[in-house]
Parts: C-alpha cells; sequence; structure tokens
C-alpha cells in the first residue's frame, strides 16, 4: 500500500532530529502502526540503531513478553537465568554506540517488566536514546506506560484528505479515481483508512462503485452498502457497554448533549468521546453528538435486529419521554431533536466533525420526514422529503413516488405549494420533459397540485432556462407582477437577479436583492439570492464584504442544517477567499462541500464552481491526478440548466494544464470561449474570460476586451483590464505595479512577470528579486518567479523543494509516485531554469 501520512511522518522526525522522545497520536485505523514502521525505516536509513517493541494482548500474563517473543532480542539457547537484568542488557547492546530509537508500539499493553526495562534503558542512555511511543485513544493516561511519555512531543496521526483518499482506493481497487467519489468516501469515513478502506471495497464489491470511462465512480447511493467490517475494525477492542451506547446513538441519529447523557450516561458518553467514537458539537446554544464517523452509524444501525430496536425504544421512551428515534411527529421544544439548530459553527471545526454532523442530522431529519409523509402524504409533509433528495442529494427518495401519492391538503400554504411545483418542474426537465409540463400536470391523485395562474412569458422564459437557449434568456420578457403569482416572487426574484449579473450590472442586482423579502416559506429560494448577493458583492470590487457576508450565510446555513445551504455559503466563502489569495482557507471551506457529495440532481450546476475551484486549488498545490479528476467531473456535471456567470469550466481547465506543465499559459481556448459566450449574449461571462486571458493581447484584442469591460459594470476585473493595457504598451514597472493590484493571479500573472522580466532586460535594469515578486504577487508565486530561467513548474518546484529537504532522488520517487528517471528529468529542467549545475547549489 502507499503511504500517505507524509505530514505526520515529517513531524515526528523533526521533533526526533530536535533531540525530542515522540508520542504518536490518532484514532483507531488511523495508521499509527504504519507510521511507526515508516518512521523505524527512515531512522535506520539515516545510520540510527532501532529497536521496535510492541505490547500484547495478553499484557502481564507474560512477564518481559516484549522481550521473549522479539525476532532478535529473545534469549538464545537454554539460559538458565533471563530476567529484567538480562533484558536491559541486550536492549542496550542493540543500541550502543549509535544515536538510537526505540519504537513502542500499543505501549499501554507492555507488562511492568517490559516497561521498566524499556524507562530504565533510557534513563541510562538519556542523550543518545529517543523514544517513539503510541497508544489508541480512549486508554487512561494514568496508567504505568505513561512513565515512557513524560516530556514527549505529540504528533497527531490526523484524518486523511480527499488527496489521500483517492490514493488509498486506487491502491485497493487498482486504477484511478474520480474526485467525487474520493470526497464522498472522505466525508463518510472522516478520512479514517481502515473505515474508509472497508466502505469502498464493500461498495465495490455491491456493485455501488464501479469504473466508467476508466476512472472508479460511486454509480449508486452508499446508504446501503453492508458495512459489518467497518464495526469490527474500529470497534474491535471496544467493550460492550460502550457498543451498545453507540449502537442506542446510531438508533437516534443526532441528539444534543444533554439528551445523549441522560441516555446513555455520562461517564459513558465521555468514553465514548475520548475514543473517538463520537463527534462533539459544543456550540453553546447547540451541543449536539453523534456516532463518528458517518458509516460506523450507518453500520451499527444495519446491524440492529428488531429486538435490539424495541429496547432502545423502550429505553428512549422510559428516559426521554419519546417512543421512536426520528421517525414521529417532532415531540416539541424538550425534545432530543430540538436542539438541531445553533450558534455558528466556526471556520477552524474539524472538517470531519462538520461532516459527521450534518450527515446524522440530516439522516435524522429524513427518518422524521419520511414517516410524517407515509401517514400524511400532502405538500406539506412532502416537500421537505422532496428537497432531500432533489436539492440536497443526500438521501435515496423515489421522487415519482411522492410527486404520484401526494396531494394537497387544506392547510398547505400556497408557497408550499409553489416550491412543490418547481420541483416537480424540474424534476420533468430531468426526465427528458419540460418545467412547464411539471408546473401544469400533478400526477398524484387529485391532479390539483398545480399553478393554473402562471402566465405565459413566464412560462416561456422557463422553457428558454431549462432548454438549451442559443441567447441568454431574457429576464425581461416576463412581468412579475402580471406573469407571475405571488407564491412564485422568491423564485422570479431568483431569474431576475440572475439575469442582471449575467448582463454586468451587479449594482442593479443587488438594488433587487435588498427589495426582496421573503416568507419562511420561500427560504430555499433565499439559499439561492444570498448566493447571488456573494457574487454581485464580489463583481462590484466589494471581496473583503463578500467574506464577510459568506460566513454570516455559513453560519446560518448550519443554523438551519440545510446541507444546500451549507454548499452555497461554502462556494461563496471559498470564491472570496480565493479571489482575496486565501488558498489554504478557500479549499478548507471546500472541503466541507467536496466530502458531502453531490447536490441533488436538480441543482447540479451550482457544482460546477466547486469542482473548478478545488481543481485550481489542488493544481496551484501540486496535486495534478486530483485536480485532473475533479476537473472531468466538472465537465461531466450535468446541465439542466446554464449557471450563471459561466466561465468556470475553461478557466479552471486553463489553470490545471498550466499548473500541470509549466512554461507560457495556453491563453487560446478561454480567449475562444469569451469569444462564444458574447456572441450568445452571456456578457459577463465573457468578460470575465477575456479578462483572465494569460496573454499579452494585440491591439485588436486589446480593443475588444476594452469594449466587453465599457458594456458591464464590473469592477472586480478593473486591475486585470488595467494590467492587460499595460502588458500591451506599458514598461515593465508599470506592469509590476498593475500586478500589485491583481486581485486573481495564476497563469496571468506567471505572464505578466516573464513580461517584467524581458522588459526590464530591454531597460537595462537587474532581474527582479525573490523580494520583488514577493511584493507584487505573495512569497507562495514568489518561489517560482524569480526570474525568466526560474518560472519552475508546480513539479519541478516540489521536487527542488524535497531536494532543499535532504532527500535522495530515490527517496523523492517514492514520496511522489514517480519513477527515479522522471525525478531526474524534472530536476534537470528545473536547475537548468535556475542557472545551478550542482545540486547542492540548490540548498540541500
Amino acid at each position: 500500500m502507499t503511504f500517505v501520512h507524509h505530514r505526520t511522518l515529517d513531524d515526528a522526525l523533526r521533533w526526533l532530529r530536535s533531540g525530542h522522545d515522540v508520542h504518536v497520536t490518532g484514532d483507531v485505523g488511523a495508521g499509527r502502526s504504519t507510521v511507526l514502521r515508516a518512521l523505524a525505516d527512515a531512522r535506520r536509513s539515516s545510520g540510527a540503531a532501532v529497536v521496535e517493541l510492541a505490547g500484547a494482548a495478553g499484557g502481564e500474563a507474560v512477564p518481559l513478553g516484549a522481550f521473549l517473543t522479539h525476532p532478535t532480542l529473545r534469549p538464545r539457547g537454554t539460559v538458565p537465568r533471563w530476567g529484567a537484568t538480562e533484558a536491559a542488557a541486550v536492549l542496550d547492546e542493540a543500541l550502543a554506540g549509535r544515536q538510537a530509537t526505540v519504537v513502542v508500539d500499543d505501549a499501554h499493553l507492555l507488562d511492568r517488566p517490559s516497561l521498566a526495562v524499556v524507562d530504565s534503558v533510557a534513563r541510562l542512555r538519556r542523550d543518545r536514546m529517543r523514544l517513539v511511543t503510541t497508544v489508541p485513544p480512549g486508554v487512561p493516561v494514568d496508567g504505568a506506560w505513561s512513565v515512557l511519555v513524560r516530556g514527549a512531543a505529540a504528533v497527531p496521526v490526523e484524518p486523511l484528505g480527499v488527496n489521500e483518499v483517492a490514493t488509498l482506493i486506487g491502491d485497493l481497487l487498482g486504477g484511478q479515481v474520480e474526485g467525487s467519489l474520493a470526497a464522498t468516501v472522505t466525508g463518510r469515513s472522516g478520512g479514517n483508512p481502515r473505515a474508509a478502506g472497508a466502505l469502498v471495497v464493500a461498495a465495490a464489491g455491491a456493485g455501488a462503485v464501479a469504473q466508467v470511462q476508466g476512472r472508479w465512480s460511486q454509480v449508486h447511493n452508499l446508504e446501503s452498502v453492508p458495512t459489518d467490517s467497518v464495526v469490527h475494525g474500529l470497534l474491535g477492542g471496544l467493550p460492550d457497554t460502550l457498543r451498545q451506547g453507540l449502537e442506542a446513538l446510531a438508533w437516534f441519529g443526532l441528539l444534543d448533549v444533554d439528551h445523549a447523557g441522560v441516555l446513555l450516561g455520562e461517564d459513558r458518553l465521555a468514553a465514548l468521546d475520548a475514543a473517538g467514537r463520537v463527534a462533539v458539537d459544543e456550540r453553546p446554544d447547540a451541543r449536539l453528538v453523534a456516532v463518528s464517523p458517518p458509516v460506523l452509524a450507518q453500520a451499527l444501525r444495519a446491524g440492529l435486529t428488531g429486538a435490539r430496536r424495541a429496547v432502545l425504544r423502550e429505553q428512549a421512551e422510559q428516559m426521554l419521554g419519546v417512543s421512536r428515534p426520528a421517525g414521529g411527529e417532532d415531540t416539541g421544544g424538550d425534545s432530543p431533536l430540538a436542539a438541531l439548530a445553533g450558534a455558528p459553527v466556526p471556520e477552524d471545526q474539524p472538517v470531519h466533525q462538520q461532516v459527521t454532523i450534518v450527515t446524522e442530522s440530516v439522516r435524522t431529519r429524513a427518518a422524521l420526514w419520511s414517516h410524517t409523509w407515509a401517514a400524511r402524504r400532502d405538500v406539506a409533509s412532502a416537500l421537505p422529503l422532496l428537497r432531500l433528495h432533489l436539492v440536497d442529494g443526500l438521501a435515496p427518495v423515489e421522487a415519482d413516488e411522492i410527486f404520484a401519492g401526494t396531494s394537497r391538503a387544506p392547510t398547505d400554504d400556497p408557497e408550499q405549494v409553489a416550491a412543490y411545483v418547481v420541483l416537480r418542474g424540474q424534476w420533468a426537465v430531468q426526465g427528458g420533459g419540460t418545467a412547464r409540463e411539471g408546473f401544469l400536470h400533478d400526477p398524484g391523485p387529485s391532479g390539483q397540485v398545480a399553478l393554473d395562474d402562471v402566465g405565459e412569458p413566464f412560462l416561456h422564459y422557463l422553457d428558454d432556462v431549462y432548454g438549451e437557449p442559443e441567447r441568454a434568456p431574457d429576464a425581461a420578457a416576463f412581468d412579475v407582477e402580471t406573469d407571475v403569482p405571488r407564491s412564485l416572487r422568491g423564485y422570479a426574484v431568483v431569474q431576475q437577479v440572475r439575469a442582471e449579473l449575467e448582463a454586468g450590472s451587479p449594482d442593479r442586482a443587488l438594488e433587487l436583492l435588498g427589495s426582496w423579502h421573503g416568507t419562511p416559506h420561500q427560504r430555499p429560494y433565499t439559499h439561492r439570492l444570498d448566493a447571488l448577493r456573494g457574487d454581485a458583492l464580489l463583481m462590484v470590487g466589494q471581496v473583503d464584504d463578500a467574506v464577510t457576508w459568506a460566513r454570516e450565510r455559513v453560519s446560518a446555513a448550519y443554523d438551519e442544517v440545510s446541507p444546500f445551504g451549507i454548499r452555497l455559503a461554502a462556494r461563496g466563502l471559498a470564491t472570496a477567499l480565493f479571489l482575496r489569495g486565501d488558498h489554504d482557507r478557500a479549499l478548507r471551506a471546500l472541503s466541507v462541500v467536496l466530502r458531502l457529495g453531490r447536490v441533488g440532481p436538480v441543482m447540479s450546476p451550482y457544482d460546477e464552481r466547486i469542482f473548478a475551484l478545488a481543481a485550481m486549488l489542488h493544481a496551484r498545490a501540486g496535486h495534478h491526478d486530483l485536480a485532473r479528476t475533479l476537473l472531468d467531473e466538472l465537465e461531466r456535471t450535468p446541465r439542466p440548466f446554464v449557471p450563471v456567470l459561466d466561465f468556470m469550466r475553461p478557466w479552471a481547465r486553463m489553470e490545471v494544464e498550466h499548473a500541470a506543465t509549466g512554461g507560457e499559459p495556453d491563453g487560446e481556448p478561454l480567449w475562444a470561449a469569451g469569444e462564444d459566450l458574447w456572441a450568445r449574449g452571456w456578457t459577463a461571462s465573457a468578460v470575465f474570460c477575456w479578462a483572465l486571458t494569460p496573454q499579452v493581447l494585440d491591439d485588436a484584442r486589446l480593443a475588444r476586451l476594452e469594449e466587453g469591460f465599457g458594456a458591464v459594470h464590473v469592477p472586480l476585473l478593473a486591475p486585470a483590464v488595467r494590467l492587460h493595457r499595460h502588458l500591451a504598451h506599458g514598461t515593465s514597472g508599470v506592469v509590476l505595479e498593475s500586478l500589485r493590484a491583481m486581485r486573481t493571479r495564476g497563469p496571468l500573472a506567471h505572464v505578466a512577470l516573464a513580461t517584467v522580466q524581458r522588459r526590464r532586460a530591454a531597460e537595462g535594469r537587474a532581474a527582479l528579486t525573490a523580494d520583488d515578486v514577493a511584493a507584487a504577487t505573495g512569497a507562495t508565486t514568489a518561489r517560482t518567479a524569480v526570474g525568466p530561467a526560474s518560472l519552475l513548474t508546480a513539479r519541478e518546484d516540489e521536487i527542488v523543494t524535497l531536494v532543499r529537504d535532504g532527500l535522495a532522488n530515490r527517496e523523492i520517487a517514492s514520496r511522489l509516485f514517480l519513477s527515479v528517471r522522471t525525478v531526474e528529468s524534472h530536476l534537470y529542467r528545473a536547475m537548468q531554469k535556475l542557472g545551478v549545475s550542482d545540486r547542492r547549489q540548490l540548498g540541500g
């Protein structure tokens, strides 16, 4: 298996080199033992003496068991007396004469004599020996083993990210992996390698994962995949009483901490938390707890027998006053489900914890809504269940069955009916029909759930939006007051604001948004309107305001526990952070939504920007394979309608290609995409394409850009347009000054820096220094843009960095999964660009 814990290994080795002992922490199945083996190999390669010991399940039953079962330290032949003194002497001899490392896996299982021997030798060789230990989570910290970790640096084995899980899946199944599959598995497994491996193998066996166009992809929902192996892999050593507590919590799905404490007992809940088997959201106004990772909760629920469910139901009724987990009517404000909303989720809360809370809250509500609809079959109960599948994409729901089985009740609000009809129209488009059909035809028992008062101009507009329009649909073609019933006004405002943004009028869009005051039943439209407000703020150049707005929307979406709202808000936050140059936070904002999986089928175009930004950010980080798979998924994302600001696909394609290959970026496809968009009336999208094109424009193209920019009001692009003017006709100084004002960097900045260097040489001026470049573009770009010969590709820069860290070519090849010859080729080109003839001149 490919080693995927490089960061943890590097941190541990750094502490050892600085003279510290190391204690490796992490979840069951996280890879602690794997890290210890890699660390031992690395220390041996550096010339250190290494002894690896491990505790045994028998514990105290075999005194000195860690030595008696060791392949090289155990006594040989007939030894009349072999005790602690002899064991210490053997260990000391194995470590003699060199810097030494003793690695102890499962230190809590060491018998006391073995523990005493290791401790005594460590004290004796205090300046020449380092200890590396690990124990699983939940082990009492006051055990005898704790003597080995005094003063040790704690190094956590963090949950795997999407890139590492993609590598893991590729190893297990063989071949390339679709980015969305890797992201979904990461979310459901919490980034735990053992859980991720068990889930993906089970999914492949069940046919939920299969190869599509040469890549492993999710083809069916993972909820129904049998995952018994996850339970065995994560709970093998867990006491029965704790396992029973997890079963109860999994049965509920999501509880507030107070009710969980009553159901399980405070001590048992605390023990599960210490063992890493629950995710606890300790926000002041919404203290929630759920089984972690989500796939474990799924497996535990699937394994509950009817008798066990009956016992849990009885316990819940006795202790909490409810008779079912989330499968009945809301029991009021004191319900265990009453705390699903609360205070904002901080950005620095662990991603896997956020995903667990959202996933389990959705499952809890899904059970409630499903039960309620089965009993009532009215619009009010059908609508949330349909949204869960068609909008959120987080649960398998038979939409056709619900549409066919729902009737309008006297208590159904007109705005609920309108929202239901909109979903039915969008679903009709998915089946090859038209939105008009869905609006006007009701397949339900009564045939009366329809909107007969929608004006023909609005219906015609929707035909354009959900068809394949040759030109951008014109929102002026309908009149809101006469063609749109009041119950549909929120939906109409969405269409109007989209049209204003695409026309390059974000100020007008903000006016429309400011005049809109929706009701609670129109909240789904509000999520989209909030996202459009963020885009409008960005377009008028208020990037910091857009960041603030998006963060508020993320918090509100978590309060509402709305997966679609969370996705849109996080997407807006990532966009604003990307434009502000904060790439790490932008990628973090996307991590949660990627792990939640795709949006529902009627909202798939909203995924495009998520995939595009993720592909560009991973490409800039050097994760080229993952970037390409994300780009492929972007290209395959279904389009029931065209997304607003439709320039993300060609922009991302250009960014990913440039990051992978280096050299001069190819801006022609992006410029051509702008020409096509302009011809079809997608005005703002065209201008974005032209402004982001990484070229020194000739006079004709510069005039074309100026014409387009003059036709819109998008201050965000003003710095890019100014840069293009100076690239065409300015001195090196004005080009550099224009670059400093750029919000968006990447390939265009690359072209600008190369142009500055050429013009400085022609002007008789010295080449830019690293500090000059850092001042213009930031430190990340500066490393690869010091001079015309040092514009390294991302891969070349990555390899040079590893050379500077002291790695040999073979070690670099192993780290990056390349052949040694490929490493040598990249290194040769990098040295040529940097003007050095010996790798020692790189600083390694």
